[in-house]
């Protein structure tokens, strides 16, 4: 999938970048928060001591910032995304990847979010970082 960055999208990754001296890979916008996926190993750099990176980056904008740390390998990504996961599962058909995300029963209202709102999210995430398809979590 060729992911398409607005003018909007591009101003922000330019000053989440330039506040932060971190790398992004992706970035989008939904509603009143920005989510930005950064390179390997830089999501301490990105978050900043006690968070005040992102707090900066935050009040600039005056939107919520979330950050999540880049993997190339999908199962990886995905703990990253989810850090509640106990077991995540891979399955390819054809051209559609689907994945399969285990969490306990306590966790998984907060995974899945009011009205499954951060699971849109994750979805989303996933189909333009990986070009996965379809999320279930269980």
């Amino acid at each position: 999938m060729t992911i398409v960055f607005t003018t909007e999208t591009i101003r922000l990754l330019t000053l989440f970048e330039n506040i932060t001296n971190v790398p992004v890979k992706d970035c989008f916008v939904d509603n009143d928060t920005v989510y930005f996926i950064v390179e390997e190993g830089k999501i301490g750099l990105a978050i900043g001591k006690g968070g005040s990176s992102i707090k900066n980056v935050e009040n600039v904008i005056g939107k919520k910032v979330k950050v999540f740390e880049y993997s190339s390998k999908p199962v990886e990504f995905i703990k990253n995304l989810i850090p509640q996961s106990k077991q995540v599962s891979v399955k390819e058909n054809g051209n559609e990847v689907e994945v399969e995300v285990r969490v306990d029963k306590s966790d998984k209202g907060y995974v899945m979010g009011r009205g499954g709102e951060k699971i849109k999210i994750y979805k989303e995430i996933l189909k333009r970082v990986h070009n996965i398809s379809n999320l279930q979590v269980k």
